[in-house]
C-alpha cells in the first residue's frame, strides 16, 4: 500500500509539473517573444540615431586627422573669491576631426566665431575660483567642449583644452 501511495504522489507531482510547464509555454513565452521584438525595434531606432551626423563613432582619431586652432592670451574673469576679483590669462586650443562629415562646414567658421568661443569659455570659467581652476581642469575642459560644440551644433570639435597661464 505504501508503494501505491508513493506512486500516486509521484504521478500527482508529474501532472502538476506538466500543467505548469504547459501554462508557461502558452503564456510566458509569447510575452517574452513580444518583449524581444520590442527591444529589437528600440535597438534599431538607436542604431539609426547613431548613424546620423552627431553621435557617429569615428573611432580613434590619428594625430594627422586632427586640426588645432589656438586663441592665445585671452583675459577671462573667474569667480570672485570673497571680495577679491580674479582674472585669468587663458590660452584656448580647439581640436577638430578632419575626417568628420561637418569638418568642411565648421573649419572656416572657427576664426569668425572667436568671440563666441571666448564667451563660452568665460561662462564656464566664471563658475570657478582661481584656486579651483587647476583642481577641476578636466571638468572645465569637458564643459567648455560641450559649450563650443553647442555653438557649432556639431561634434566635429573633439577637444577643447584651456591652458590657464596666470590667475590673479
Amino acid at each position: 500500500m505504501k508503494r501505491n501511495m508513493l506512486a500516486i504522489i509521484i504521478l500527482a507531482a508529474t501532472l502538476v509539473n506538466l500543467t505548469l510547464s504547459a501554462v508557461m509555454i502558452f503564456t510566458v513565452i509569447p510575452k517574452a517573444k513580444r518583449t524581444d521584438a520590442l527591444i529589437e525595434k528600440i535597438v534599431a531606432a538607436v542604431e539609426l540615431e547613431t548613424e546620423s551626423g552627431i553621435g557617429k563613432n569615428y573611432g580613434e582619431i590619428a594625430p594627422g586627422d586632427q586640426d588645432e586652432y589656438t586663441f592665445a592670451d585671452k583675459a577671462i574673469n573667474l569667480k570672485a573669491n570673497g571680495d577679491k576679483v580674479s582674472i585669468a590669462q587663458v590660452s584656448i586650443t580647439i581640436t577638430l576631426n578632419k575626417k568628420h562629415d561637418d569638418y568642411q562646414t565648421v573649419q572656416p567658421l572657427i576664426a569668425g566665431k572667436e568671440n563666441k568661443i571666448v564667451a563660452a569659455v568665460s561662462a564656464v570659467l566664471s563658475n570657478y575660483t582661481s584656486a579651483e581652476v587647476s583642481t577641476y581642469a578636466e571638468d572645465i575642459n569637458k564643459d567648455a567642449l560641450k559649450k563650443i560644440q553647442d555653438i557649432f551644433q556639431s561634434d566635429c570639435i573633439i577637444e577643447a583644452t584651456l591652458n590657464v597661464l596666470a590667475a590673479n
